[in-house]
C-alpha cells in the first residue's frame, strides 16, 4: 500500500468510485478545453501580515535547551522553550517549506528547504542562512552525520546530500536510492536512509558508498532513527520496523500502530512515534510492546517528534498548528502559541465592508486600510468556512468541534450543535433565507436558520465528503464532493440531489460565475465551468495547487496557485487565463471580492493580500 501526504493537509482522500442516487442526473461528457496561460505584469500586490504560524512538521532539541521546529506551510522556524512559551517563528524570504531540522555540530540549527531546493541554517538568535548547491531537489530529512557534516535526502532527486559547516555541498547517487525520505547517523559509522518509493531501507558511508535493503514486511518506510539497541528503527505503513547493522528484518504490527509518520529514542529505553491518522502518539519496546495514547484535543494530527532536554517527548500538532508533550508515563500537556492565528483559509467580504477569514482557531477581521482584529475562543475550533449571513453576521463552519457558529461584526460568537453535524467545512447563505454547510465527515448536507435551528440533514450516494458550497443562479445549492475521485453536487431546497463531473481532483472550491454557470477547481489544477442544465467544460494547464475561487468585478473568475508558482490566476468565462506572479504571497489559497473593487486573497504563511484588477 502506498500512502501520500499532501503539502497544504496531511490528510488521507479515500479513494472509491462515485455512484449516483436516485435522483442524480447521469454526467455529460466533459469537454477538455486547454488555453496556454501568459505572465501578466498588471495585478499590482498589497500585502498585510497577521502573525501567523502555520504548519508545524519536524522537531528536534536546539543547543540552546529549546525545541525548535519547521513550520512547513508558514515557511518559518519556530521556537518553544520546555516551559511552554512560544517565540513567535522566525520568517526570512529563503525559508520556503521547511521540512527537516537538525542539531548542527556548530551550535546552529540545520534544515531543509523542500521548496527552495536548498538548505538553511539558523542560528539560535533567528539569524538564517541559506547555501544552494548541485543536486539538491527537494530536500526533505536531515541529520548530523558522525564527520561533523550535516547530511540530508534529496526526495525528488533520489539522492543522498552532504553539507559541510561552512556551506560545502556534496551529491551522491547510489542503487535502490529513490524517494529517500528519512535519514539518520547509525551505531556503525554511516547514514541510514529510508526509501518509501521501492521499499527499502538505505545505508550510506561518509565516504559516498551506498548499499539497500529489502526485506518481506516493509512497506513504504518512511522515518527511521537510532534504537538504544543498536539497531535502526523505522515507520512503515501501519507497522514499526527494525533493521540491524548487518541488513536483518523484523517488523512489528499492531492495532495501536496507524500509518505511523515520525520516530524517535525516548529516554525510557523505548521508541516512540506520531500517528496522524488516529491522533496518537505510539510507545515500542525493543521487544516489540506496543502502547498507544491519545489525549484528545491535545494530539491532532501528531507528526514530527524527538526527546525534550527535560526527559519527556515533544511533538508537533499538524493539525491545530501547536507543540504536544508527552511524559514517559503518558500525560499530555498541550501548548498553543496565543499570537499565532495559522494559515489564512476561507475569507469573504463581511456586511461592514471589511474582510473576514479563518485562520488556526481564530477569525480575523481586516479593514481595507490593513487593520486586523482577531477573535480565538473556546467556541472557534479549526473553522472551514465562513459567509456573511441573511442576519448582517458572519456564519462560520467549525469542524474539530461538529458545530455552526456565528459571530457579530463587533466580535460576539455563538455556537450551534446537533448530533447530526460532522465536520461541516463550507458554509452558505441559502436562496431561502438559511445557512446551508456541508458536513465533511457526514457525508451530508445541512440546514440551519438565522436563529440556530437545525431543521434538515441530506444525504444521498452523491453527497460524499461534500466540501465547498455556494448558492447556485438557479436556486439550488451547488457544492463539491471531496471524496469518491470528486464530483460538482446540486441540491435543491427540499432535498433532491443530482451530481456531475464524476471523477474530477478534488474540487476545492467552487463558485457563480457571471455567466449564469458553477466554477470550480481543483488541487491539480483545473477548472471547471457546469451551467446549471449540467453541462460541463474542463480548462486545463491553469496552475498548480490551485484553491480559492471567487467572482471578480471585472466579470472574470479569479484563483489562487498556492504552492510552486505562488500566483493568483484570472480566467474569462470564455477560458482566457492570465496569471499574475505573487511569489512574495507564499502559497495562496483563498480568495473574494473586496468592497474596493479589488480581489483580497489569504495565504498560508500568514498574510492577507490585495491585487488590483484590470
Amino acid at each position: 500500500m502506498r500512502r501520500t501526504y499532501r503539502a497544504v493537509t496531511v490528510l488521507a482522500v479515500a479513494a472509491a468510485t462515485l455512484t449516483a442516487g436516485a435522483a442524480a442526473s447521469a454526467a455529460p461528457a466533459v469537454g477538455a478545453v486547454g488555453r496556454p496561460g501568459k505572465v501578466a505584469q498588471a495585478g499590482k500586490v498589497t500585502l498585510h501580515s497577521t502573525r501567523v504560524v502555520y504548519g508545524p512538521r519536524a522537531m528536534v532539541t536546539g543547543p540552546d535547551g529549546a525545541l525548535w521546529y519547521t513550520n512547513f506551510i508558514g515557511n518559518s522556524i519556530g521556537r518553544i522553550t520546555t516551559s511552554g512559551h512560544v517565540k513567535s517563528a522566525f520568517h526570512a524570504p529563503s525559508i520556503r517549506r521547511p521540512s527537516g531540522i537538525a542539531a548542527g555540530p556548530d551550535g546552529a540549527l540545520w534544515f531543509t528547504n523542500y521548496l527552495g531546493g536548498s538548505i538553511g541554517r539558523i542560528t539560535t538568535g533567528g539569524k538564517v542562512t541559506k547555501y544552494t548547491g548541485t543536486g539538491i531537489a527537494g530536500p526533505t530529512w536531515i541529520a548530523a552525520g558522525p564527520d561533523g557534516a550535516l547530511w540530508f535526502t534529496n526526495t525528488d532527486g533520489n539522492s543522498i546530500g552532504r553539507i559541510t559547516t561552512g556551506g560545502q555541498v556534496t551529491n551522491y547517487t547510489g542503487p535502490g536510492i529513490a524517494g529517500p525520505q528519512g535519514i539518520t547517523a547509525g551505531p556503525d559509522g554511516a547514514l541510514w536512509f529510508t526509501n518509501p518509493n521501492n521499499d527499502s531501507i538505505g545505508r550510506i558511508t561518509t565516504a559516498g558508498t551506498v548499499t539497500n535493503y529489502k526485506a518481506s514486511g516493509m512497506d513504504t518506510p518512511w522515518a527511521i532513527t537510532a534504537g538504544p539497541d543498536g539497531a535502526l528503527w523505522f515507520t512503515n505503513t501501519f507497522t514499526i520496523g527494525r533493521i540491524t547493522t548487518t541488513g536483518q528484518v523484523t517488523v512489528y504490527p499492531d492495532p495501536g500502530i496507524d500509518t505511523p509518520a515520525t520516530i524517535t529514542a525516548g529516554p525510557d529505553g523505548a521508541l516512540w512515534f506520531t500517528n496522524p491518522s488516529s491522533n496518537s502518539i505510539g510507545r515500542i519496546t525493543t521487544a516489540g510492546t506496543v502502547t498507544n495514547y491519545y489525549a484528545g484535543a491535545g494530539i491532532a494530527l501528531p507528526w514530527g517528534i524527538t526527546t525534550g532536554p527535560d526527559g519527556a517527548l515533544w511533538f508537533t500538532n499538524v493539525h491545530d498548528n501547536s507543540a504536544g508533550r508527552i511524559t514517559t508515563s503518558g500525560t499530555v500537556t498541550h501548548y498553543l502559541d496565543p499570537t499565532a492565528m495559522g494559515g489564512v483559509g476561507s475569507i469573504t467580504r463581511g456586511p461592514d465592508g471589511a474582510l473576514w477569514f479563518l485562520a488556526r482557531n481564530a477569525i480575523g477581521r481586516l479593514t481595507t486600510g490593513g487593520k486586523v482584529t482577531t477573535y480565538t475562543g473556546p467556541k472557534i475550533a479549526s473553522p472551514r468556512g465562513i459567509t456573511t449571513g441573511p442576519d448582517g453576521a458572519l456564519w462560520f463552519a467549525n469542524y474539530a468541534s461538529n458545530s455552526i457558529g456565528r459571530i457579530t461584526t463587533t466580535g460576539t460568537v455563538t455556537t450551534y450543535t446537533d448530533p447530526g453535524i460532522a465536520g461541516p467545512a463550507g458554509i452558505t447563505t441559502g436562496p431561502d433565507g438559511a445557512l446551508w454547510f456541508t458536513n465533511a465527515a457526514g457525508n451530508s448536507i445541512g440546514r440551519i436558520t438565522a436563529t440556530g435551528q437545525v431543521t434538515n440533514y441530506y444525504t444521498a450516494p452523491g453527497i460524499n465528503g461534500p466540501g465547498p458550497i455556494t448558492t447556485g443562479p438557479d436556486g439550488a445549492l451547488w457544492y463539491g464532493n471531496d471524496v469518491s475521485f470528486g464530483s460538482v453536487g446540486r441540491i435543491t431546497t427540499t432535498g433532491q440531489v443530482s451530481t456531475y463531473g464524476a471523477g474530477i481532483s478534488f474540487p476545492n472550491a467552487i463558485a457563480a460565475g457571471p455567466d449564469g454557470a458553477l466554477w470550480t477547481i481543483s488541487y491539480t489544477g483545473e477548472i471547471m465551468r457546469v451551467t446549471t442544465a449540467g453541462q460541463v467544460t474542463t480548462f486545463t494547464g491553469v496552475g498548480d495547487n490551485t484553491y480559492g475561487m471567487a467572482a471578480g468585478p471585472d466579470g472574470a473568475m479569479w484563483f489562487c496557485n498556492a504552492v510552486s508558482s505562488g500566483s493568483i490566476g484570472r480566467i474569462t468565462t470564455t477560458g482566457q487565463l492570465t496569471t499574475y506572479p505573487a511569489t512574495s504571497a507564499r502559497t495562496p489559497g483563498s480568495i473574494t471580492a473586496g468592497p474596493d473593487g479589488a480581489m483580497w486573497f489569504g495565504t498560508g504563511n500568514g498574510h492577507i493580500g490585495r491585487i488590483t484588477t484590470p
